[in-house]
């Protein structure tokens, strides 16, 4: 039930309202004055407030002031009641964050239609027009109710996120975001009305957009798993033909979690999260899919959590390390630069390989200030080497970007930053990026990487060949380096292997690029790929990726080697 607050000091005033409020269906609440008022709205949920102007204490447009505090417009509607209609009240109330006002004596007919026009606007997003959280909370709430009463859980929960939405709206701009959001709006609502499956389950359906790119379907009449899956398939396949979006032609997809109504949800707070779960779930499992909630699920959500909430605490105590990997010239295994790789130190679990925390803190926003911290403790420690070791001064370290790193809006700015603050020549720093990342915003990315070889630093294509197409692309980035993927090195003894690896190197010589072989682990590869001209390599077979200190001690021998060489010469 909807709850209203009135605020008058003149008992007679506030009785009139409650009562007739209160026979019209909502529950009302009364407050004699603003301090009472602010500590009703603290305590208890409060849907709208009617709060009369001239009151003495706390008058009406202080407590206005003070409940905008933490409370915005859309989060609780407030409607001034004022006796000056077109005074100075009302203008500085509007002023002071106001939604609306009535004037005395209350018409109480002008009064209903203000407040339902208020709770209206309250439950609808801005943007698509659909039900907003709120007002899907609301029914589902109800719906559970209705559903436990009858003994009839005949119904299901969608929540639906679009893949990648991030790098779409960084790269395209939030215009064209906005755009993306309301065409996959229109395309689900046609969905929902039109497809055969949902028509034959013949229940009540709501469609909400509970924010950012956070849809969910509340949809009665689904007897079973199978009937759901179906649904979610359709939904996946509504949003799956491309969008024309300013003149571009945008693909993209929607991952769903699925929940089933149980007896156990008792409120749709419960349902919505085990439906996000689910979709989080799909989206581990590789997106563009649905996945039907199980319990298993939710310890790993809360897993996921406990690794956020790490994460976040490991970025202030400093608990990061970098391990660093040789590069090597294939032609005489000449060390030649490091690739750092980042590890964190956990205080329980011990030293965590970044699969097991990379992909949180991609999708957190978290990988943004880690990158960060990685680039700089890289371009750090390779000048304190420098002066350790003068002649390995020409070495190069690669460091990795992520896709959120590549496209926040202040990364070429950090990467000057730091080398600024290290005095890390600009050459001696490769920047490796994915090829996937090169297909989701191309001309933003080049961009990006153009302004990035304005600097001076070297850029580098990582796991090169598999399973994309940036050849496409390949001759408009400003890269200088392929790596060849493990994956083809490993296989390398197999003739199609071989092949590719072959003409991977003819393309990167025909562009007058360098490449370079990861997951190197035999003589025999190694032999191989110098045999086809591959300049550089690492992997096992040279060395794993080393603490500082047992990277020390490889650039002690090197110059160890290195002097003694100078000195036959």
């Amino acid at each position: 039930m909807t709850t209203l607050l009135v605020v008058d000091d003149e008992l007679l005033n506030r009785d009139a309202l409650q009562r007739r409020l209160a026979r019209v269906g909502y529950r009302v609440l009364t407050a004699d004055s603003g301090a009472s008022a602010l500590e009703i709205a603290s305590a208890q949920r409060v849907d709208l407030v009617l709060l009369d102007v001239m009151m003495p204490g706390i008058d009406g447009i202080e407590t206005l002031r003070q409940l905008r505090r933490s409370r915005s417009l859309s989060e609780l509607p407030i409607i001034m009641v004022t006796a000056k209609d077109g005074s100075d009240d009302v203008i500085e109330a509007l002023d002071a964050g106001a939604n609306d006002y009535i004037t005395k004596p209350v018409d109480f007919a002008v009064a209903q239609a203000r407040i339902r026009t208020q709770l209206t606007a309250r439950r609808a997003d801005p943007l698509t027009g659909l039900p907003n959280r709120l007002l899907f909370m609301d029914r589902l709430n109800e719906l559970i109710e209705r559903s436990r009463a009858a003994g009839n859980l005949d119904f299901a929960v969608f929540f639906l996120d679009i893949d990648r939405f991030k790098v779409i709206n960084d790269s395209l701009g939030h215009g064209t975001g906005d755009e993306l959001l309301m065409g996959i709006a229109r395309r689900l609502e046609q969905s929902l009305r039109c497809t055969d499956t949902i028509a034959r389950l013949g229940g009540e359906c709501t469609l909400a957009r509970l924010g950012g790119d956070e849809f969910t379907v509340l949809l009665a009449g689904v007897r079973n798993a199978a009937a759901a899956s179906a649904v979610a398939e359709r939904l996946i396949a509504a949003v799956s033909a491309p969008f024309q979006l300013e003149g571009r032609e945008v693909v993209v997809s929607i991952s769903v979690g699925v929940v089933m109504a149980d007896a156990r949800y008792q409120r749709a707070e419960d349902m919505v999260r085990d439906a996000d779960t689910a979709m989080y779930c799909a989206k581990d499992r590789g997106r563009a899919r649905s996945e039907l909630f199980d319990l298993s699920m939710r310890a790993a959500a809360e897993e996921r959590l406990r690794v956020e909430s790490d994460l976040r605490g490991g970025l202030e105590r400093t608990e990061f390390r970098l391990h660093y990997q040789p590069i090597v010239a294939l032609a005489d295994q000449r060390l030649c630069g490091f690739e750092a790789l980042v590890r964190w130190q956990h205080p329980t679990r011990g030293l965590v390989a970044p699969d097991g925390f990379i992909r949180i803190a991609e999708e957190t926003g978290l990988i943004v200030p880690i990158g960060l911290w990685v680039l700089r403790e890289a371009c750090r420690q390779m000048r304190a080497w420098d002066s350790e070791f003068p002649e390995c001064a020409d070495m190069i370290v690669n460091v990795n970007l992520s896709a959120r790193q590549c496209l926040h809006p202040d990364l070429v700015n950090d990467v000057a930053g730091v080398l600024a603050e290290t005095g890390l020549e600009p050459h001696r720093l490769k920047l490796e990026i994915t090829e996937s990342l090169v297909l989701e915003g191309t001309d933003e990315v080049i961009g990006i990487l153009t302004a990035l070889r304005g600097l001076g630093v070297q850029l580098g294509l990582d796991d090169f060949g598999m399973g994309y197409s940036a050849l496409s692309y390949l001759q408009r980035l400003p890269v200088q380096t392929l790596k060849i993927d493990r994956s083809f090195v490993s296989g390398i003894q197999n003739a199609g292997n071989v092949e590719i690896v072959r003409a991977i190197l003819s393309l990167a010589s025909g562009l007058s690029m360098d490449v370079t072989a990861e997951g190197i682990e035999t003589a025999d590869q190694v032999v191989q790929l110098r045999d086809l001209a591959c300049g550089f390599g690492q992997g096992f077979f040279f060395n794993r990726p080393l603490t500082y200190d047992a990277a020390r001690e490889v650039l002690r021998k090197h110059q160890r080697a290195t002097g003694e060489q100078q000195r036959v010469a």
